[in-house]
């Protein structure tokens, strides 16, 4: 079987996250490309970056929102327009922080766009898609950084919860956003014709923690402890430059735990400026062998929209 692997470096911008139609067009036209860049194959599976779907709350922001300065203040302007939300947020949320019940009024709204996105764009493409990642609010009120699975015919497989935090931006220090772990155990592992597919979301493909004082769960470990998988997606998005940051990606990351873990790792970044918010990440294809971790594509620039293919057999 003929297995087209795609990751989408998605780039972003001010412009193109200022309306939900601009920012639908673009996701839609990424995808075509990255896909018809691949060519035929039995089976297609194209992963997107980590926090894309997050930018989904200022694409459906008023005007007002997209004069702000920091991402703090378009939340903040998206949510004047919403009291009752906003209220319900307070309610249904555990934290008693404003900007935590903004997330929660949001978020709904927020995921709503992203299924009505990408189930059609996967069932039009015939593919299976990681649609990166966006804020979820969950049943119990907890908000969590989350990932779906969508099948070729567009149906919902499974939704992965991050389940590792990046210290003082996802967690609930000062500046973090107050996002809740998801469950280790709970981390879905999906049989599909292509093999066992796995999302890792950004952090969670790695295998060591970033601070001595963090808690933290090392994931590749407790994949291979339920078998492994065939393919492992690691959407991701890192603020900040990425030649500061990929000495330790490499050296701790997916490249590093893939032989053990699975055969291929597709991870897709985020790159481009949004707000005060600057990503970069060069994208990457890997594939297990008896001699080490081999780099079956990659990014030429992390810092520009690019689309990473690679066919393998399976």
């Amino acid at each position: 079987m003929k297995l087209a692997l795609i990751a989408v470096q998605l780039e972003v911008s001010d412009h193109i996250v200022r309306s939900p139609d601009v920012y639908r067009a673009h996701l839609e036209r990424a995808a075509q490309a990255a896909i018809e860049a691949a060519g035929p194959a039995d089976e297609r599976l194209v992963v997107f970056p980590e926090a894309a779907g997050h930018l989904a709350l200022l694409s459906l922001a008023p005007p007002s929102a997209h004069r702000a300065k920091s991402l703090a203040a378009a939340l903040a302007a998206s949510a004047v327009r919403r009291p009752l939300e906003v209220l319900r947020g307070i309610a249904t949320t555990r934290l008693l922080d404003h900007k935590h019940a903004v997330l929660a009024a949001l978020a709904p709204d927020g995921e709503r766009f992203w299924r009505g996105v990408f189930g059609p764009l996967a069932r039009r493409h015939g593919v299976h898609v990681v649609a990166g990642s966006h804020v979820r609010l969950g049943p119990s009120g907890d908000l969590t950084n989350a990932s779906f699975l969508f099948a070729p015919d567009g149906r919902l497989l499974a939704t992965t919860e991050k389940v590792n935090l990046v210290p003082g931006l996802e967690d609930r220090a000062p500046k973090g956003l107050g996002l809740a772990r998801g469950a280790p155990e709970r981390v879905p592992i999906v049989e599909t014709p292509a093999g066992r597919v796995c999302t890792l979301i950004g952090y969670d493909a790695f295998h060591t923690a970033l601070t001595a004082s963090e808690r933290f769960e090392a994931m590749p470990e407790r994949i291979v402890a339920r078998g492994g998988a065939q393919v492992i997606a690691n959407p991701s998005a890192r603020v900040g430059a990425w030649a500061v940051a990929e000495p330790r990606w490499q050296r701790e990351g997916l490249s590093s735990s893939l032989g053990r873990l699975a055969r291929w790792g597709v991870t897709a970044h985020l790159v481009g400026r949004v707000l005060e918010l600057a990503f970069e990440g060069a994208s990457e294809i890997l594939e297990a062998r008896p001699g080490g971790t081999e780099v079956l594509a990659r990014a030429a620039r992390p810092d520009r929209e690019a689309h990473i293919v690679a066919s393998v057999t399976c």
